[in-house]
């Protein structure tokens, strides 16, 4: 009973030992720090003029 218990308990220990997976030293990721947010808000309609649905198709908007 004891020898079975004591064959189990190693061969168990030696199963979840090589099992594990990883080889070599563990570390930490590394993760990229946050980016930064703009100091200043996006100006709005300097680049593309905001969009209308009545002045992109002028045509339906004469029916």
């Amino acid at each position: 009973m004891i020898a079975t218990l004591t064959r189990t308990l190693s061969i168990s220990l030696l199963i979840s030992l090589v099992g594990c997976g990883v080889r070599g030293p563990l570390y930490l990721p590394n993760v990229p720090p946050a980016p930064v947010p703009p100091s200043e808000p996006e100006p709005k309609g300097k680049l593309y003029s905001p969009q209308n649905p009545t002045a992109t198709n002028p045509s339906s908007a004469k029916q």
